[in-house]
């Protein structure tokens, strides 16, 4: 009994001894100059920015077509506002297509920089507990409130644009 008190009492003390930080580990990939240039290059590529032109002249579509049947709806046959209430429906589907097609896109992308980036983030995070003394990593959208010098993400991000 004695000993399980003693080793109670000196994993408190050691952990006491150590510092509690929080950290975002996709913002720290995120964050990093290489991700932020792969995602420039993604939007910059044509079929991307096709995409996101298809989306937006379907967003400035359906907001006609919403201005035109509050504006004039009332004076419509029942037939034309069901043939406009039809086309609405089916831009709005379309727009949620769209809108899916370039969040796989986004989706796709940061999962492959993860991949490539996470090892070397694993090995940055290793370092930093030994060099600082961090005895706990909490991951910071659990956290409620933090202090910004307990947040390791921009070390973490700084350090992995270092390390290329």
């Amino acid at each position: 009994m004695f000993a399980v008190v003693a080793l109670s009492l000196m994993s408190a003390v050691s952990w006491a001894q150590g510092k509690v930080v929080v950290l975002d580990p996709t913002g720290a990939v995120m964050g990093t100059a290489a991700a932020k240039a792969k995602f420039e290059k993604l939007q910059k590529s044509a079929e991307f920015a096709a995409a996101k032109a298809k989306l937006e002249g379907l967003q400035a579509d359906i907001k006609a077509l919403q201005t035109e049947y509050q504006k004039d709806g009332l004076t419509w046959s029942a037939e034309k506002r069901a043939e406009s209430e039809k086309k609405l429906q089916s831009l709005g589907q379309d727009y949620q297509f769209q809108g899916k097609k370039l969040q796989t896109e986004q989706q796709a992308l940061m999962q492959q920089i993860m991949q490539e980036i996470g090892p070397k983030m694993e090995a940055v995070v290793k370092q930093l507990v030994e060099s600082e003394n961090i005895s706990m990593i909490v991951d910071a959208k659990a956290v409620m409130m933090s202090k910004p010098e307990n947040d390791l993400t921009p070390k973490v991000t700084a350090l992995l644009d270092k390390a290329k």
